[in-house]
């Protein structure tokens, strides 16, 4: 049975949701009457949760300031319950929405099938927020972290920045690092890396019984303290790798490593869903172009829609000091995250890629460097000397042996 809470006094509030089900909701909608602004937030606070709804919807009347300091202390205390906000949207309300934890904006004047739609959608994903909490309750949760790097587009920097941040995990984290390369068919890793792998992980897919050692035995061991699964030599191999393979590799290397990071083809296929179901991060690429922006937001409404939201999303904003007629604010608006890392345009990264010489570690110093360090600080602490070596320093260029 869904229950909807409704943050309103105003009586026609209520008629509009009833009218957009017509009767078909499986559940019941109460109004909650009090005047937000008359009593404090935490009693508030207290009285909405106190039904236990799937859903709170604040009504146009109730003032944003107010929905949204309610919304973001609903998203702390109670993070099964799904906020939404009815109010006519614009990019800056957008961005305050998203940070304090609404899931839904719904504008004012919408149709009842909009309003309808956007509400089952609200109430779909408190459904699967509380199997995931109750399902990470009883089974608890490793405290290894598995990071798969997503983009729906080619040329959005997805390989660079997985790179980039393994390199920078291992820095923090010596040889507790693996990075996965899961573009199967032409995936550059072990170039972007100067590797020349003699295993890839067709290898692993050819091995009987795939056990720990057996998978350990086809990694290529870098210079830098981490370790690569590569992909492929041949597109033809791919064939070889499975959904269930990926799986399988990834619950391998997490119970050994405590950071795995996985880096995707372009776009959403099956060896993509299945790093993605086993990730407890995701981090989301994109850049300033129109069509890559779009293709994110579709990407991420696909991911809600399979129930994968148990994953913390990292949205990383690539080339974002391009003038391209859109701003940070119009691209968390469209996507629906708020950017955690904005990477600036530098031929720098480019050339250093090119080179196989990780930027993060041949100028550390550099705008972009300081960017990717503060994505790697949303998992691990990396130390100051790491962040700004002298010259020749604790991380100049080791060859391998």
């Amino acid at each position: 049975m869904s229950r909807i809470t409704l943050a309103s006094r105003d009586d026609g509030f209520e008629v509009r949701i009833r009218e957009a089900f017509g009767g078909t909701l499986n559940g019941h909608v109460h109004r909650w009457r009090r005047d937000p602004d008359a009593i404090e937030a935490e009693v508030a606070l207290d009285e909405l949760a106190r039904e236990q709804p799937d859903v709170v919807a604040f009504g146009a009347d109730v003032p944003v300031d107010t929905a949204l300091r309610l919304a973001r202390m609903l998203d702390d205390a109670h993070p099964e319950i799904t906020v939404v906000l009815v109010t006519a949207p614009t990019p800056r309300l957008w961005e305050s929405a998203l940070k304090a934890g609404v899931e839904v904006v719904v504008p004012v004047d919408a149709e009842n099938g909009e309003m309808r739609a956007e509400l089952e959608r609200a109430l779909e994903s408190s459904r699967r927020r509380r199997v995931n909490l109750a399902t990470d309750a009883d089974q608890g949760r490793s405290s290894n972290r598995v990071i798969t790097v997503v983009s729906p587009k080619g040329g959005a920097g997805k390989s660079v920045v997985a790179v980039n941040l393994a390199t920078g995990l291992a820095m923090a984290a010596p040889d507790e690092v693996v990075l996965v390369d899961l573009d199967l068919q032409f995936g550059d890793v072990a170039g972007a890396l100067q590797l020349v792998p003699e295993h890839t992980v067709a290898d692993a897919a050819r091995t009987p019984e795939l056990d720990l050692t057996s998978l350990k035995a086809v990694l290529t061991g870098h210079p830098d303290h981490l370790y690569v699964l590569c992909a492929p030599e041949s597109p033809a191999e791919a064939d070889e790798v499975t959904g269930d393979l990926v799986t399988r590799v990834i619950e391998l290397l997490a119970s050994e490593f405590r950071y795995v990071v996985v880096d995707t083809a372009s776009g959403i296929d099956e060896h993509v869903l299945a790093a993605v179901e086993a990730s407890t991060d995701l981090v989301l690429v994109g850049n300033m172009d129109v069509a890559a922006v779009k293709g994110l937001r579709k990407e991420i409404k696909v991911l809600d829609q399979l129930a994968m939201i148990r994953q913390t999303r990292h949205f990383v904003l690539n080339r974002a000091d391009s003038r391209v007629g859109l701003s940070a604010a119009d691209v968390e608006a469209t996507v629906g995250l708020r950017v955690d890392t904005a990477i600036p345009s530098a031929r720098a990264v480019t050339v250093s890629f090119n080179e196989g010489l990780p930027i993060i570690r041949s100028d550390p110093r550099s705008p972009a460097s300081r960017e990717l360090f503060e994505l790697v600080s949303q998992f691990a602490e990396v130390p100051a000397e790491v962040r700004q070596p002298a010259s020749g320093g604790l991380f100049s260029r080791r060859k391998a042996s």
